[in-house]
């Protein structure tokens, strides 16, 4: 044991990560599963394997996190290495594994589903006193948006468990639903500190004028670590949003902000002479807000020397991926697109299969875009599915994007990028009718916004009118679908009705929304 020391002292674990040097990970997978191993020494290979995210290590985490004669710890590490990598397998396996007797198991399996799994997810969500509730919370986080799945985030934030109500607070933060400001205020008091610290950095996504008045409340907290992190939040509310808000409105929408923000004016720091920093110097606009540059020059690689580069999966890799982006330029390698298309569809990396979909974009490889958005790993599903959508009009794909549209799996920002895609591709009177029907039922908020959006750019005018009786609703998770149909009746020339309700919500995006359809 004590040579087996002496190498783990020397791993250079910060130059791997930086490097992403693929050499160690046989090595470092050995060490990993050491049965007498420190749990700190554990933890620190555990990251490295998780920075380096090498995709010849999947099978043999696999292989290790099912060993049920290996020490529990080893398993659990390599579960959160192929957990990491923010591709999970779902389908069969998954329940297969559900259905079997291993307790470690079956919390990896929670931790990795999706709504695809639902019926298995929500009834432990639903159970506070289930094993591998505090799991399923956390499973809730990604894909779950419909308000039955918010108010179980939500509840959890009360639970007796201070474990589980941090991963609560957790869970709140990708969807921002309305209801859950005054619970995540109330656990940002929360007497265990990791609570309150969770619930501190998701309110940084509440731009209301109660959650800033709390927060810069709580900058005077005894806890130093609750102090900085209510200072963190204040000032992404403050300047991330209000004043940025501000910053971007022309004369008359900033007046209305203004008379909006004046209960909160003394925490924003706004001047008397309520002036916009850069009004007579648009430069300085360009050096706070820039556009971007040069993403640098192409390389002298030929085809075949790029292809043995990314063919080979040992080695340093962190500055292949730095120069993929600048070597693999499309009209450079245009007349090789046929082999390059191949090699990269067929890449058993999904880090190079998720950044070739820009590159067939601009080879207009509709085919082999449509192809990887059926691919095993999200990410890079998602990304052909947004590259396809910036193609010309394919009237043949319509169908497809349409059915993946529709399946359980394609939620959130994935689910938007789907709909804006169909609607690139699809006819003009075939799109209108079903965005209605989406904008006014689907389950999912980003899907019904997305709708909206998408009528008005095709001046829909008349399926958006039928949609303004929405206005006068509350809200079912946030406020996007009010924001979208306030954005669309400026264009349209639609005039919302009354909308004294809206002009009291504490949102700052409601304000805006409302300050650039008063103000045109």
């Amino acid at each position: 044991m004590n040579d087996r020391r002496d190498t783990l002292v020397s791993i250079p674990h910060e130059d791997i990560q930086s490097a992403e040097d693929r050499s160690w990970i046989e090595r470092l997978l050995g060490w990993l599963v050491l049965p007498e191993l420190p749990a700190a020494e554990r933890d620190e290979i555990a990251t490295t394997l998780e920075r380096v995210q090498d995709p010849r290590a999947e099978a043999r985490l696999t292989f290790l996190v099912e060993a049920r004669e290996l020490p529990g710890v080893a398993r659990e590490a390599a579960g959160a290495i192929l957990r990491s990598s923010g591709n999970p397998p779902g389908g069969a396996g998954l329940r297969a594994i559900w259905a079997g007797g291993d307790a470690l198991l079956r919390r990896h399996a929670m931790l990795l589903m999706g709504r695809a799994e639902a019926d298995i997810v929500e009834p432990v969500a639903r159970d506070p006193a289930h094993p591998l509730h505090k799991e399923a919370i956390e499973a809730l986080a990604f894909d779950f948006s419909e308000p039955r799945f918010q108010a179980l985030k939500i509840a959890a934030l009360v639970h007796p468990d201070a474990d589980v109500r941090k991963v609560a607070a957790d869970a709140l933060l990708w969807d921002e639903p309305v209801a859950a400001e005054a619970p995540l205020l109330r656990a940002a008091a929360d007497p265990a500190v990791d609570v309150a610290l969770a619930a501190l950095d998701t309110l940084r996504y509440y731009p209301s004028q109660r959650c800033l008045r709390a927060v810069t409340a709580l900058c005077g907290h005894p806890d130093e670590r609750i102090r900085a992190a209510a200072g963190r939040c204040a000032f992404e509310i403050r300047e991330g949003r209000f004043r940025w808000a501000l910053d971007r409105a022309d004369p008359a929408e900033r007046r209305l902000l203004l008379a909006w923000m004046d209960p909160v004016r003394h925490l924003l720091g706004i001047p008397e002479d309520d002036a916009v920093p850069w009004a007579d110097d648009p430069a300085a606009h360009a050096r706070i807000y820039p556009l971007g540059g040069d993403r640098g020059s192409d390389g002298d690689l030929e085809t075949a020397e790029l292809v043995a580069l990314y063919a080979d999966l040992d080695g340093c890799w962190a500055d292949r991926k730095s120069r993929f982006s600048d070597r693999f330029r499309a009209e450079r390698y245009a007349a090789d697109r046929g082999v390059l298309t191949a090699f990269l569809v067929g890449h058993p990396d999904p880090w190079i299969r998720e950044r070739s979909a820009a590159l067939l974009a601009a080879w207009g490889e509709h085919e082999a875009l449509l192809g990887l958005t059926r691919d095993a790993a999200f990410y890079v599903k998602k990304s052909a599915m947004y590259w396809l959508g910036q193609l010309s009009a394919n009237r043949a794909l319509a169908a497809p994007v349409w059915e993946h549209l529709g399946e359980l799996g394609t939620t959130g920002t994935h689910a938007l990028e789907t709909l804006n895609t169909y609607v690139a591709h699809a006819r003009k009177e075939d799109s209108i009718p079903r965005l209605l029907t989406l904008a006014r039922s689907d389950g999912r908020e980003p899907v019904r916004a997305g709708a909206i959006d998408a009528l008005a750019k095709l001046g829909a005018r008349a399926e958006i009118e039928a949609l303004l009786p929405l206005l006068a609703e509350p809200p079912q998770v946030t406020w996007g679908i009010h924001i979208a149909l306030l954005g669309a009746c400026r264009p349209l020339e639609l005039h919302p009705g009354r909308c004294d309700a809206l002009r009291e919500v504490d949102n700052i995006d409601v304000q805006i929304a409302l300050a650039r359809m008063m103000a045109a």
